[in-house]
């Protein structure tokens, strides 16, 4: 990329002139640029005046007019308004709220445009971590179009400039709630309880809750459909609990019909987490109408999902992405599995339906009842112990001496916990399915995996999440070959699928 001045007709970017002020009144230019590369937020990158200019709605290597939004003293952030070439895989976005919502960075790239964005991030996320040489492998596409795929929604509660509650998700670069009736992402099923939300928060006149001043009372609502029902579990997130959210719980399982349930949890707290979880990992609810839990099926196996469980966001991809990890983890009668991070024992419990028993390791107690529950519904034999992976994989190791187990590990955005590696490298496995959103924090562990002896497969790429920048990922890594016998199974304490270590 040139780095002569723009003002000379050139795309590039200026010399780092620090003589003197660099960026002189320049949110009222429109700047001239290429940008250079993907960031993991889903905008693009290039350099202004010895700083980061980070570009929305921008693509790598096109000509980009761009209009700054924000400078500040780190980066400067800017909007593509326009190009003379424009990319063959841009496309205009589909949503009028793309810009405000920010929820869906690359919706405008078509489908091949999206695939290349995300490899390019994944490639970035190894090569960071001195992983060149590990090869990004097949993109799987997610079923279906690029739209109505999500299965969980957000709705918050806020105000409008106007003083007025308004409804919806929140905006990009800050809180402001932004509606969203039409939402082009999210099911139809999901679409309809958000609108009859909207209606009875606005109606009901029930205030945005204020963490600061401890007024107000609603703060989110947590919605998720299930693929296989249609049925949607709702979660009302409020500062504290007045008589009126019960009327409100109501009026929405009247409304719209496919409201299995729903529940009240309170966080009073700072901060803009949704949930907060007790010293057990339990989110506390409270019943407010309808049933606990939805029913979720994948891959001929039923699942209990409740509030603040983690299921996947794309239940259709996320069949392929489970059948995709065992069929690559080559799993036989008679392995030991473990699954850590099991959630509701998603992986855990189609592992065990090869191999004859699993044991699934999960933080949340909740989603360990549930797991169990599925367990003895489907009549698969498999164990789940909740705890904390980095505090239960000692015990493990020790059930599992000498047995060479076979590992599923699907780890929150940050990556593996300080110390789990390790604990993981002592159970001595035979191969390790590692699932991934984030290129970054997976490229960090597989370097401490190789390190380690493991030899590193190629990455593959799950689209769960069209039109972001996210991707979900999948390798495999093999440990030594002489590392114990893969078919000897675990020292079982209590035997049945309700069991617990």
């Amino acid at each position: 990329m040139s780095e002569r001045d723009s003002k000379q007709g050139n795309w590039g970017r200026p010399r780092d002139d620090r003589r003197g002020p660099p960026l002189l009144r320049l949110p009222d230019r429109e700047l001239r640029v290429i940008p250079e590369r993907w960031m993991p937020r889903g905008e693009v990158e290039t350099q202004w005046a010895g700083r980061p200019l980070m570009v929305w709605q921008g693509i790598p290597g096109e000509k980009a007019l761009v209009k700054v939004e924000h400078q500040g003293l780190n980066q400067i952030l800017g909007r593509w308004v326009g190009s003379p070439e424009p990319h063959p895989h841009r496309v205009e976005p589909v949503c009028d709220k793309y810009t405000t919502c920010g929820g869906c960075p690359l919706m405008h790239l078509d489908a091949h445009g999206q695939a290349d964005a995300r490899r390019q991030l994944v490639r970035a996320g190894l090569d960071q971590a001195g992983l060149s040489d590990v090869r990004v492998g097949e993109f799987h596409k997610s079923p279906g179009t690029l739209r109505e795929f999500r299965h969980i929604i957000k709705v918050a509660v806020g105000y409008a400039d106007s003083g007025r509650i308004r409804v919806g998700a929140w905006g990009r670069r800050n809180r402001h709630v932004i509606p969203i009736p039409d939402c082009h992402v999210a099911t139809p099923g999901l679409r309809k309880v958000m609108a009859a939300f909207a209606h009875h928060v606005i109606d009901m006149n029930i205030h945005p809750f204020d963490a600061v001043t401890g007024q107000g009372v609603l703060r989110v609502a947590v919605m998720r459909a299930s693929r296989s029902t249609g049925e949607v579990l709702v979660t009302l997130v409020a500062g504290r609990h007045v008589r009126e959210l019960d009327e409100l719980a109501e009026r929405l399982a009247s409304s719209a019909t496919n409201v299995a349930g729903v529940w009240l949890h309170i966080n009073d707290g700072p901060g803009n987490a949704i949930f907060t979880r007790g010293d057990s990992g339990v989110v506390g609810v409270t019943p407010l109408v309808g049933k606990p839990t939805i029913d979720e099926v994948q891959n001929g196996i039923s699942y209990k999902v409740g509030s603040g469980d983690f299921f996947q966001t794309n239940p259709a991809l996320a069949e392929i992405l489970s059948a995709r990890t065992i069929e690559a983890l080559r799993l036989e009668p008679g392995n030991a599995f473990v699954d850590l991070y099991c959630g509701v024992g998603g992986l855990a419990l189609q592992g065990a339906r090869v191999s004859g028993w699993a044991l699934g390791v999960e933080e949340v107690d909740g989603a360990v009842a549930r797991a169990k529950e599925a367990a003895r519904f489907n009549k698969i034999q498999a164990e789940f112990t909740t705890g904390k992976v980095e505090d239960v994989l000692p015990e493990i190791a020790k059930r599992l001496a000498g047995r060479s187990p076979i590992l599923s590990v699907n780890p929150a955005r940050r990556g593996l916990e300080p110390g789990v590696v390790e604990a993981i490298v002592a159970l001595k496995p035979r191969r390790i399915a590692y699932i991934s959103c984030n290129p970054r924090a997976m490229g960090r562990d597989l370097a401490l995996f190789r390190e380690a002896g493991f030899e590193i497969g190629e990455v593959e790429m799950f689209d769960m999440f069209p039109n972001t920048a996210h991707v979900e990922c999948l390798v495999i890594l093999e440990g030594a070959p002489d590392t114990g016998d893969a078919r000897r199974g675990p020292q079982r304490r209590l035997v049945g699928a309700s069991s617990k270590t």
